[in-house]
């Protein structure tokens, strides 16, 4: 096995996931969403995640539709079906389930399917990187990783 391949979604994924219930409206998981500074909500329904809304999701099926924001329902934007990964999984199963999906994020689920994390794109190059040691510009640009600086402009 090499040193990729022992690397587990665990290691990549960031514990603390914004949750709205079902009936929360687009505008109230927007206005959250960017009190925390994040570009997702996992949709929860009785304590477990069922589906995702992303900044894409907001602006695709809200406000390039021009429907009132305080009047839909995130059930109703939602991306589904939740593609989701345990975390003990490698993170090179993600990063192919990602590329299958044409997605950016999973969500981390234990094996009773509770939410434990989610993962994206950016955390699992960030890990790789900072396991292999790499600090090429490209690769860094994905992980949106400079040293000393948290994030991005872009974030």
């Amino acid at each position: 096995m090499t040193q990729q391949e022992e690397l587990t979604i665990s290691q990549a994924m960031e514990k603390s996931v914004m949750v709205v219930e079902l009936n929360t409206t687009a505008q109230e998981c927007a206005r959250a969403m960017a009190k925390r500074g994040v570009s997702c909500a996992v949709i929860i329904q009785r304590g477990r995640p069922v589906g995702i809304v992303t900044e894409r999701d907001l602006v695709a099926k809200v406000m390039a539709e021009t429907i009132e924001a305080d009047k839909v329902l995130v059930r109703d934007i939602m991306s589904t079906p939740l593609i989701t990964i345990s975390p003990g999984a490698l993170l090179k199963e993600g990063a192919e389930l990602m590329a299958q999906y044409r997605i950016r994020r999973l969500v981390v689920v234990d094996r009773a399917g509770a939410l434990v994390g989610i993962v994206t794109t950016g955390d699992i190059a960030r890990t790789m990187a900072e396991k292999h040691g790499y600090r090429e510009a490209t690769f860094n640009a994905m992980a949106r990783y400079k040293e000393g600086v948290e994030g991005g402009p872009y974030q």
